[in-house]
């Protein structure tokens, strides 16, 4: 009976057994009873025994009669039945046999051989025995596969069905109710025999599909955190033996059969078998050794495959270099609350693990950065983490020091996987507890260790780091015999503090104390902790035997550490009375360390004291004209939250920004924020700050520049000193020193700062649905993550996943455009409907037409041979003209002449276009989202801002900027097919006139009533970056009418020219500037008061508590009166000419 349809037609439309199906159980029974191995019972295949109870041939015949066979058992493998099928006896391979019966059959193959690990592997044996559970499980997967719904129409199988809904679960976080009501809608739609193969609800489901999966450990932990029961020696203990709580929780007396249930878990999933899948899967396997790539000696680096770090890595262990397919790995761990802010107090935190050999787009992905552990709360682990890492580290042992057997699908190999750990990346806390040595009090930063001057204010209380950065100046330096400006009377004369070496470090370690972990215990301290050193533990990571090797061990989170400085400038500068630090504690400690009598606070005879104005803080004018242009500030589309939800006009402040909100301010915002508020010697070093960051988290690093920014932030951060009180100086100033080396030997900060496992941190969160079993619940949905994602590799085009979802604002391309001219290949997609076309005039279709010429790849050997020909001896300037008024003509005489060897896709070009357009609201192309000025005119985003680098014929390159007028759709009939070509209709603006360039902050200002008066005003669509223009702050007369104009890069693509594009969700700018060279500002080096006119009234109790009352100061209303007078004596007074000399004057003078 080779047919055995017939077991999923088991009643018929009464409800009565077919006899058709009770043929077939005779038939099944005769078969099982005819085996060697069968006696006087069998295992049951009932949907209720599934073969886990024994019977006669009576009792089997009865309950498959009445249950029906279990799922999918169409080949009787438990009772001796072999395989003929040609895709189980030669697992892996192609079969001419016609089994897989189209391509969609074939990639689920794939799948499961991929998952089973079991390319290329024979069994042609016949099966003596029966089949373990595993391999049951993968036959009757790959059975599913075979199986069609619907009687194959649809091309969907039992297998696609189920994975295809899992991936719907995942991708939209739905509960499991809700996938059951979704799942009993679709099985309406299915015939009764369909419904019998299908899964009935989400644990059916989830049960058939599991062996995809890679499960995970649960370890029994002490509800201290003191002891891992982990290994054969804990097994058998019902108590911690460190401080005797118990294990498990107390029983109930009344159940007799009550399963001990353990007080507190470590969810633990293995990193080995991940790594296995990613080189046992096709889909990734390839990528593994993308690094290779990286492997040259310039000076740019994209990748930490390219960094120091790396190549002295492979150096030391040239043993493990020498197989490229081995894994270097990164770590990271930070705790969140799964139940939100509001929610009771809780600390969750998951260790995750990413993979470096992928490629920047893949290594950081959230699908690529793998789960290891959760631990759980309530409480944060603390140092304790080191009990609850070792499985990893046990693991991570094994991996460097044996390895496992590994087969490469890619190349048809099987090899010797080993890996190695990187560094970690971690907020600065977590610092702390992964590296051993404390980030807290007057020693905590890691570099300097005890070699630190950082001191502890006699009022604030705080540690402040002022006046520690002089030493890392040159000898010669000016700043180092300053005493004035600095620590008061203080003449620097150390040298920098040595960084030490990870030999010295260990020798170091190894000289520690043990210390017994546990939260119950009391408080362990080492001798001379906070005084020579600020160990608190021999970090567990040190046990692996590389550690001492690398140059990085532990990453200063960038992104935490720029948050915390723009905190710091925000509220000192804003005037944030709950958060500034410039308080009334903060002008007592200025009197004690330096010499700056003009910001002293003046005592009265009422027992209060005036605290004057500093002017390095903005007045409350000045607070309001910043608020309520952040109110108005507009950015193209995905480049930045609504950052107006953060201002609070009523105080005029600014509360509540996001890491990345704080990201866009620093960089971008800051330099425009404060240009009219700040003088120079304020202003200045907080742009360099700016420029700072902003080169600091380019994607892509240029040593040389990063070695320039190790000395010039060394600088500006002595220019600070200056300026701010000793207080404003916590670590996150500090650490600002350290991170242009970590950049410069670790590589771009996209692969070790804490962005994306924030990100993945949150879909964690979502995850969260059992309240009452957070840990698990996480647990269970990320492992149906991984076998939705990993299934996600073998679906169709057509179906969405994370794999194929595209990022915001990108499109798909057209893939079938090939064999077209280079300006033909649009790369992007019209915005909206199409509106109503229009005529171009004859000067307009000839720019066009001209523009398209001069810009498509395949025209460029015709215009060097017109320049030849026609513009040989000519200036730039005629050739220019020349090209305007002969090249067409030209172009179109001479391919049809017949005396060249012409393209035939040319011929497209030599009609040329027809003057009738189509016109769009807007464009997607290149990442941006791009609006016409009408169309985004009152929209809360901007995206009409145009940016272009143009190229002169003397190879000098400019950028153009302009705003978007209309996009237009430029069409070419004389072809087989019609092709056509999107154009930006531009308003350009004056380089002479109306752009000016600042020379120290690179501000670029636009004045938009200077147009460029051009005969060529297209760009193509895909030649078009976008930038947005804001207004400053500012009742300066010389800034009216004047725009800063801020150039962005596309959210989710990376310019790498030789190596391809890369994906970035996080840096969102244009190309970093340039450090300048290491040389004392005249402005900032000669003395300057700091302090402004006014002040404000602070009362001082004894318990330092501050209440501010606000004096009016009648000078500032005078001021005002007379800045009024000057603008309306400014209005039409000076030509266009005069005013752009007038402000590059200004600009010089900043």
């Amino acid at each position: 009976m080779e047919d055995r349809s017939w077991i999923d037609r088991r009643l018929d439309d009464r409800g009565f057994v077919t006899n058709e199906f009770k043929e077939g159980v005779q038939f099944f029974v005769r078969f099982a009873f005819s085996r060697p191995q069968a006696k006087s019972e069998i295992k049951c295949p009932c949907s209720k025994c599934r073969c886990r109870k024994w019977g006669n041939p009576e009792v089997v015949s009865m309950h498959l009669c009445k249950h029906g066979f279990m799922n999918n058992y169409y080949t009787w493998y438990v009772h001796g039945e072999t395989s003929n099928n040609p895709a189980i006896n030669f697992i892996g391979e192609s079969s001419n046999s016609g089994f897989v019966s189209n391509e969609s059959d074939a990639m689920y193959h794939e799948m499961l051989v991929d998952a089973m690990g079991l390319q290329g592997e024979y069994n042609e044996e016949p099966m003596a025995e029966e089949p373990n559970h595993k391999a049951r499980k993968f036959y009757e997967l790959l059975h599913a596969a075979e199986v069609y719904i619907n009687n194959g129409e649809q091309n969907v199988t039992v297998l696609s069905w189920v994975a295809e809904m899992l991936n719907m679960k995942t991708l939209y976080n739905m509960s499991a109710a809700n996938w059951d009501m979704a799942l009993a809608l679709s099985r309406k739609v299915l015939s009764a025999e369909d419904q019998e193969k299908v899964p009935k609800d989400f644990y059916s489901a989830k049960k058939m599909i599991n062996v995809l999966g890679l499960g995970y450990k649960k370890i029994d932990v002490c509800i201290n955190d003191c002891f891992l029961y982990y290994g054969e020696q804990s097994k058998n203990l019902n108590a911690c033996p460190v401080c005797g709580e118990s294990r498990y929780e107390p029983r109930n007396m009344a159940a007799v059969r009550q399963k001990a249930i353990p007080r507190k878990s470590l969810w633990y999933l293995p990193i080995t078998p991940r790594l296995q899948r990613l080189y046992m899967s096709r889909k990734t396997a390839e990528h593994m050794t993308w690094h290779l790539k990286c492997s040259d000696d310039s000076d740019e680096v994209i990748h930490p495959a390219g960094s120091q770090a790396w190549k002295h890595f492979d150096k030391t262990y040239p043993t493990f270099a020498e197989e490229p397919r081995n894994v270097r790995l990164g770590l990271c761990t930070d705790g969140f609350n799964p139940f939100g802010s509001s929610g009771s107090a809780y600390s969750c935190w998951p260790v995750f693990l990413t993979v470096y050999n992928l490629p920047p787009e893949l290594c950081m992905n959230s699908e690529h950065i793998f789960l290891s552990m959760i631990i759980a709360g309530p409480k944060s682990p603390g140092k304790n983490i080191d009990v609850l890492l070792r499985p990893l580290i046990d693991e991570l042992n094994e991996l460097w020091t044996n390895g496992v057997e590994t087969y490469d699908s890619f190349r048809k190999q099987n090899f010797i996987m080993k890996a190695a750990l990187l560094w970690t990346v971690s907020d600065f806390p977590g610092y702390g507890m992964l590296s051993g040595w404390s980030t807290h009090g007057r020693l905590s930063c890691p570099y300097c260790m005890e070699n630190t001057k950082a001191f502890q204010l006699q009022f604030g209380r705080k540690i402040s780091f002022f006046d520690c950065h002089r030493q890392y100046l040159p000898p010669t330096h000016p700043f180092r015999r300053d005493k004035k400006n600095f620590y008061v009377n203080r003449i620097e004369r150390s040298p920098p503090p040595p960084r030490l070496d990870g030999h010295l470090m260990e020798e170091r370690v190894n000289q520690l104390p043990d210390i017994i972990f546990g939260q119950s215990l009391r408080k362990q301290s080492i001798p001379g902790f906070g005084v020579s050193h600020n160990w608190v533990k021999r970090s567990i990571f040190w046990e692996l035997p590389y550690w001492k090797d690398l140059l990085i061990r532990h990453n200063l989170d960038v992104m935490h550490c720029e948050k915390n400085f723009f905190d710091n400038i925000k509220n000192t500068v804003m005037d944030d009375k709950g958060c500034t630090k410039d308080n009334t504690n903060a002008r007592m400690d200025l009197q004690l360390y330096c010499n700056r009598p003009e910001l002293e606070l003046i005592h009265q005879h009422d027992g209060t004291a005036l605290k004057p104005n500093a002017t390095y803080v903005l007045t409350r004018e000045q607070r309001a004209l910043v608020c309520q242009w952040l109110k108005d500030l507009r950015f193209p589309d995905g480049y930045a939250s609504n950052i107006s939800r953060c201002v609070k006009m009523h105080d005029f402040r600014l509360s509540g920004m996001k890491s990345h909100d704080c990201h866009v301010f620093m960089q971008r915002l800051l330099p425009i924020a404060f240009r009219d508020h700040l003088i120079d010697a304020v202003w200045g070093p907080l742009t360099d700050v700016s420029n700072f960051f902003r080169a600091l988290c380019a994607p892509t690093i240029r040593v040389s520049n990063m070695e320039m920014w190790e000395e010039k932030i060394v600088e500006t951060i002595c220019k600070l000193e200056k300026v701010f009180p000793p207080a404003f100086f916590d670590s996150m100033e500090h650490l600002a020193i350290h991170l242009a080396y970590e950049a410069k030997v670790g590589g771009p900060v996209q692969c070790r700062w804490m962005y994306p496992f924030e990100r993945k941190m949150h879909d964690l969160k979502k995850k969260a649905l059992n309240k009452n079993r957070v840990e698990a619940s996480i647990c269970e949905a990320y492992i149906l993550s991984e076998i939705s994602f990993f299934c996600s590799h073998y679906f169709g085009s057509d179906i969405e996943t994370r794999l194929n979802r595209l990022p915001r604002n990108i499109v798909s391309r057209n893939d079938n455009m090939d064999d077209c001219l280079s300006v033909f290949k649009n790369r992007g997609q019209p915005l909206g409907g199409e509106l109503r076309g229009r005529a171009l005039s004859p000067r307009e279709l000839k720019a066009a037409e001209l523009y398209v010429l001069l810009n498509c790849e395949e025209v460029k050997p015709w215009i060097a041979l017109f320049d030849s020909q026609i513009c040989c001896g000519l200036s730039r300037d005629q050739t220019d003209m020349k090209r305007q008024l002969e090249f067409i003509p030209w172009f179109k005489t001479t391919v049809r002449s017949g005396v060249y060897q012409v393209d035939p896709r040319l011929l497209t070009l030599v009609t040329g276009p027809i003057n009738n357009v189509r016109l769009y609201n807007g464009y997607w192309v290149n990442g941006f989202r791009f609006h016409t000025l009408s169309y985004g005119k009152n929209k809360k985003t901007m995206n009409s801002g145009v940016c272009v680098r143009g190229t002169t014929l003397n190879d000098d390159e400019l950028d153009y900027y302009g705003q978007l007028k209309e996009v237009i759709e430029l069409h070419y009939f004389d072809s087989p097919v019609p092709q056509s070509v999107i154009l930006f209709n531009c308003d350009w603006y004056d380089l002479n006139k109306g752009i000016v360039i600042h020379p120290l902050s690179h501000i670029v200002d636009i004045n938009p009533r200077f147009k460029l008066q051009t005969n060529e005003p297209f760009i193509l669509a895909n030649q078009a970056q976008q930038v947005f223009y804001t207004s400053y702050p500012s009742r300066n007369p010389r800034r009216r009418g004047w725009y800063a104009a801020c150039k962005i890069r596309a959210r989710a693509i990376i310019d790498t020219s030789s190596l391809g594009d890369c994906v970035n969700d996080y840096y969102q700018d244009d190309d970093p500037p340039m450090p300048q060279l290491v040389q004392p500002s005249t402005i900032v080096d000669d003395h300057v008061s700091l302090a402004s006119s006014g002040g404000e009234r602070v009362v001082i109790g004894e318990d330092m508590q501050l209440s501010y009352v606000v004096e009016q100061n009648e000078e500032e209303c005078v001021d005002e009166d007379e800045d009024d007078e000057e603008e309306d004596e400014f209005e039409g007074a000076e030509t266009p000419e005069e005013e752009v000399s007038d402000y590059l004057t200004e600009s010089d003078s900043d």
